[in-house]
């Protein structure tokens, strides 16, 4: 990467292409996200967005995104097809329409000279693998730039101050369900019995007086009910597997589903943060509740991080062949699952 000197200090310089689109906005230089996210999960989408508005913070970009698709959360009833555009609010106003009419625009890539590498972001080598410093340089783009739709943002309000009330909490997220299969470069998954243990430590150090769980798994949740019965608390109307499906894929007989897979992961989140302390492993969810705990302003009295390795070996979820195989695993838990409700 070639340098330059200034001050007798080396920068970086960026080899970025800026197009004109059309003749807006004039003296604004705008950055345009467009995603697929494919078959990704919603919280590694909103830590590569917080990415994207890291690298356009610095270099005094403004930023617009466009989520353009995704296996598991377009919904066809909504008529805006800019998915971002479900949950948020654009981080400065700006309309993907005006944007694609403007002067100078910068088409986001995935490249070190866009500043992929500058702080944290899901799916390279490094993946999982978050500083404090990455925390802290995420939460400051969290706080600046990432605001829920209004009317959503009323609604989730309302419903954690409902679900906690006034007693102090410990939050749990448990991941489940699909982290079991051997994915490649994927934390090895923790066991309920070891997520219980845990729990019950950061229970005494905090003295909480209830349990808020999270998780994506039928079975965790079942343990954690026998254990802590009237003082484990969760939201009842979230889908979640009863084996290794990913607890978002397979439709659902329920209005706008897919609209609601990413709701009830924004509302886990936000849940999360609201509480005293957390007990998680290293997952995508836990991280942005980290993540938004730290954007508000407070700190969790502790977070019970427990460690994993991750595999070396295991399925690659970039090789198409790979995924198709993972589906036909999923598929036949479903069609099972049907079985089983006709008996």
């Amino acid at each position: 990467m070639p340098t330059k000197y200034v001050n007798g200090g080396s920068i970086r310089t960026r080899n970025i292409s800026v197009v004109t689109l059309g003749s807006q906005n004039p003296n604004k230089t705008i950055l345009l996200t467009e995603r697929d996210s494919g078959s990704g999960g919603f919280c590694a989408e909103w830590i590569y967005w917080l990415n994207r508005l890291y690298f356009s913070d610095q270099m005094g970009f403004l930023h617009c995104f466009n989520w353009i698709d995704s296996q598991f959360f377009v919904e066809k009833s909504i008529e805006n097809k800019n998915i971002f555009e479900y949950y948020f609010e654009q981080p400065y106003g700006l309309t993907v329409q005006d944007v694609k009419k403007s002067k100078n625009v910068i088409i986001d890539k995935n490249s070190i000279d866009y500043g992929y590498y500058d702080v944290f972001a899901p799916g390279r080598n490094d993946d999982y693998i978050v500083t404090e410093e990455d925390f802290d340089k995420l939460a400051q783009m969290q706080r600046k730039y990432i605001h829920i739709e209004s009317g959503l943002k009323k609604e989730i309000e309302r419903e954690i101050e409902q679900l906690l009330g006034a007693d102090k909490v410990l939050a749990v997220h448990a991941r489940g369900a699909d982290a079991k299969i051997h994915y490649a470069n994927h934390p090895i998954p923790i066991e309920i019995d070891k997520y219980i243990e845990e729990t019950e430590k950061s229970l005494k150090i905090i003295g909480a007086d209830k349990v808020f769980l999270a998780t994506d798994d039928n079975n965790i949740l079942k343990a954690f009910m026998n254990k802590y019965q009237e003082k484990l608390i969760y939201y009842k109307d979230v889908e979640r597997s009863d084996g290794v499906r990913m607890s978002c894929y397979g439709e659902v007989r329920r209005e706008q589903h897919h609209y609601r897979l990413g709701k009830e992961i924004i509302k886990d989140v936000y849940t999360l943060a609201a509480c005293s302390g957390i007990v998680c492993s290293a997952s995508y969810v836990s991280y942005m509740a980290r993540i938004v705990k730290k954007a508000s302003g407070e700190n969790f009295q502790i977070v019970n991080s427990i460690s994993s390795s991750k595999r070396k070996k295991g399925m690659n979820l970039t090789d198409p062949l790979a995924i198709k195989k993972v589906e036909a695993l999923w598929n036949q838990e479903l069609k099972d699952a049907k079985k089983g409700d006709r008996k």
